[in-house]
């Protein structure tokens, strides 16, 4: 006898027995319903590893086995694998070992190792620079120091005492210094519009031909008056002349009295 087919589906083996009886060979069936008490309606391959022996069909005359052979592969049977007894046997297209990884599902997998691989790369990258130590806040520069009995400015007052110095023409530009450095940007959006320009002091080093307003000695008393001194420099190559004001504040605000004398 020569065993053509082995499934472990019974109803396989059966069915394949039955079509070779059809053509007239004479099989045999082995571990049939016999086996283990009759057809397993919960079979799975997994179970079957831990099961052996599977049904068979053996054909009883072995000059019949080409004939069954061709046959079965005329009935819609697969190519001929190697099985575990040396021969060539057949089997059906639903028992076809799942060895081989699909093409499609190979690139899938790759597809999603690679995003997992870029979420694992940005969260490092984030990780990172949040320990990254972070650059020392810019310290802002520190006013010059005032005379002794000398105060701040105030923008207010500032403004003040620049009533009537301002530029009066077009293209007429002007130089400001308050305590000795660049007026805040607070006071120059006090400043009332003029046609020409206020250039902060710094950047007229180079430029002596404009007009020079210089801003100093702010001494307060307690009764809400005081004196302020303005220097000022009409043109390109004249002495600065420097006069000290009495300056008082009241509820509207302040006001420049007169020239002091001393």
């Amino acid at each position: 006898m020569r065993r053509v087919f082995a499934s472990p589906r019974l109803e396989n083996v059966e069915s394949v027995a039955k079509l070779l009886g059809d053509a007239g060979i004479q099989t045999c069936v082995t571990h049939g319903r016999s086996y283990k008490g009759g057809l397993r309606g919960d079979f799975s391959y997994r179970d079957h590893a831990r099961s052996e022996p599977i049904p068979a069909v053996w054909v009883v005359r072995s000059e019949d086995q080409p004939a069954a052979r061709e046959l079965l592969r005329k009935s819609g049977l697969l190519d001929s694998t190697r099985m575990e007894t040396g021969y060539t046997l057949p089997v059906f297209r639903s028992e076809e070992p799942a060895m081989a990884d699909d093409p499609g599902r190979k690139r899938a997998f790759r597809l999603k190792a690679g995003l997992l691989l870029a979420i694992v790369v940005v969260v490092a990258l984030a990780y990172v620079s949040q320990r990254k130590p972070q650059p020392p806040a810019p310290v802002p520069a520190a006013a010059p120091a005032l005379a002794a009995g000398m105060s701040a400015t105030p923008d207010a007052l500032a403004v003040a005492v620049l009533a009537g110095e301002l530029p009066t023409r077009p293209r007429q530009s002007v130089c400001l210094s308050v305590d000795g450095q660049d007026p805040a940007p607070s006071l120059l959006a006090l400043l009332p519009p003029t046609p020409g320009q206020v250039l902060p002091a710094s950047q007229c080093a180079s430029r002596p031909e404009l007009a020079l307003l210089a801003i100093h000695s702010y001494h307060a008393a307690a009764s809400g008056t005081g004196t302020i001194a303005l220097q000022r420099r009409r043109d390109a190559g004249a002495a600065p002349i420097s006069e000290t004001y009495e300056v008082s504040r009241n509820a509207t605000g302040w006001r420049v009295i007169e020239p002091y004398q001393p």
